[in-house]
């Protein structure tokens, strides 16, 4: 018995000397996506949650969904028999368009001042999965452009209809966080992504995502306690 209330009572000193941290933080905002050597930027909003392991060490989890980004552009298509003249056909409007949603979660350690206090800098790594679709349609009127007497059936234009990839990466985030005046903070930060393909059927990797990107964010904070 002697034995049982020395583990006890060890056991409820241990809770008290150590430290607990009851709070956790809600956040959301906007987003970008830049591409190395890539001419496209993909704009969207995030929301996350942070949890503090300690008064300058956090964990996050994040959530991010980009606007589909639609490219236009022309070009050309076969005659589905070569009864059918002429043979190919230039000049015939295409949409390509591409999703993008991520989660990405990771460490945050702070500097300057505490995760909840003031004005912060902070810094940490993160891994990060993405989930991108792709798929592409055939503007039909393109065909009584170029000749009212042109039948589409004539030609191969089946839609391709999405595709989706699966895609990793990891990378690194900087950011700044101000504490404001009533209960919440404003943060900014940018992280760098190293992207490499797990499953990617439609190649968007290198053509519609780059493999190394940038992306920012800016949200406010909602702590809890």
């Amino acid at each position: 018995m002697e034995k049982e209330l020395k583990y006890f009572f060890a056991v409820v000193f241990t809770l008290f000397i150590s430290p607990t941290f009851g709070q956790y933080s809600f956040g959301g905002g906007l987003s970008s996506l830049h591409g190395v050597n890539l001419d496209i930027t993909r704009v969207g909003a995030h929301a996350y949650f942070e949890q503090p392991r300690s008064e300058i060490n956090t964990f996050y989890l994040r959530g991010t969904l980009m606007l589909p980004q639609k490219n236009s552009s022309t070009g050309s298509v076969e005659a589905v028999s070569t009864e059918v003249s002429p043979q190919k056909l230039d000049g015939i409007r295409v949409e390509d368009k591409t999703s993008f949603f991520s989660v990405d979660g990771g460490t945050r350690i702070y500097f300057l001042n505490t995760y909840d206090a003031g004005f912060s800098l902070y810094g940490g790594g993160h891994l990060k999965g993405i989930i991108s679709s792709y798929s592409r349609t055939y503007d039909l009127s393109s065909f009584e452009d170029i000749d009212s007497d042109i039948d589409p059936n004539d030609y191969v234009t089946q839609n391709i209809e999405p595709l989706y990839s699966l895609l990793f990466s990891f990378g690194g985030n900087f950011g700044a966080k101000y504490q404001l005046p009533y209960r919440g903070a404003l943060t900014f930060d940018l992280a760098l992504d190293l992207i490499s393909r797990i499953v990617d059927p439609a190649d968007i990797l290198g053509n519609e995502i780059s493999p190394l990107s940038l992306s920012f964010n800016l949200s406010y904070r909602f702590d809890w306690y």
